[in-house]
C-alpha cells in the first residue's frame, strides 16, 4: 500500500512539474488593450453611415467610450454612447466584448446596441500593432440591413485616441469612410 501511495504521489508531482502551466492565455492576448482601459470623450458631428443615425454632419455630438476588464481579465468590454451636444438625447449606445478565441488564438468580439431606435448585433476580429488597433466588424440590424466595416483606432500618446470607420459596405453598396474622430482620456 505504501509503495502504491508513493507511486501515485510521484505521478501527481510529475504531472504538476511537467504538465505545464497554462498560465493566463486570455490575459496574455488581451493585455494589448491595457492602454485603452479607462474613460474617453470627444466632440464631433454625427457619423451617419449606420441605419438609425442622423445623417452625416447634421448633428453635433458628444462621444463617450469606456474600456474595462471583465471576469478576472479574461475579456475586455467597450461600452459607448453618443449624445446630442447638449447631453440630453442619446443618439446611439453599444457594447463590445473582446475575448480570446481558443481555437484560432484571435481576439474576437461580440457587439450589440442601438443606433437611434434600430437594434443591431454583430461580431468582429481585432488585430493590434503597438498603439494601432484594427477592428473588422460585421453587423446586422433588426430590419435586416447588413453592414461590414473596419474601425481603426490609434493612440497618440496615452491620452489621445483617434478613430475612423473605413471600408464600409452596407447591403453590398460601398459607402464613404468617416472622418477621423478624436477622443481624450477622462481622469
Amino acid at each position: 500500500m505504501y509503495k502504491q501511495s508513493k507511486n501515485i504521489l510521484m505521478l501527481l508531482i510529475s504531472g504538476a512539474l511537467y504538465g505545464g502551466d497554462s498560465g493566463r492565455p486570455a490575459y496574455e492576448a488581451l493585455r494589448v488593450f491595457e492602454p485603452l482601459i479607462g474613460e474617453w470623450e470627444g466632440k464631433s458631428e454625427s457619423l451617419g453611415i449606420f441605419e438609425g443615425l442622423p445623417n452625416k454632419g447634421t448633428t453635433k455630438t458628444i462621444n463617450r467610450s469606456v474600456y474595462s476588464w471583465v471576469l478576472d481579465k479574461t475579456g475586455v468590454k467597450r461600452e459607448w454612447k453618443t449624445l446630442s451636444f447638449d447631453g440630453k438625447t442619446v443618439i446611439n449606445i453599444g457594447t463590445s466584448i473582446f475575448t480570446l478565441d481558443p481555437a484560432t488564438k484571435n481576439i474576437v468580439s461580440n457587439n450589440f446596441g442601438y443606433d437611434g431606435p434600430v437594434y443591431w448585433a454583430g461580431h468582429g476580429r481585432a488585430t493590434v500593432d503597438g498603439s494601432s488597433f484594427v477592428f473588422d466588424i460585421e453587423e446586422i440590424t433588426i430590419n435586416g440591413t447588413y453592414t461590414d466595416y473596419t474601425m481603426k483606432v490609434n493612440l497618440d500618446g496615452k491620452d489621445l485616441m483617434k478613430w475612423q470607420v473605413v471600408d464600409v459596405t452596407q447591403d453590398q453598396k460601398k459607402l464613404p469612410d468617416s472622418g477621423i474622430r478624436r477622443m481624450k482620456r477622462k481622469y
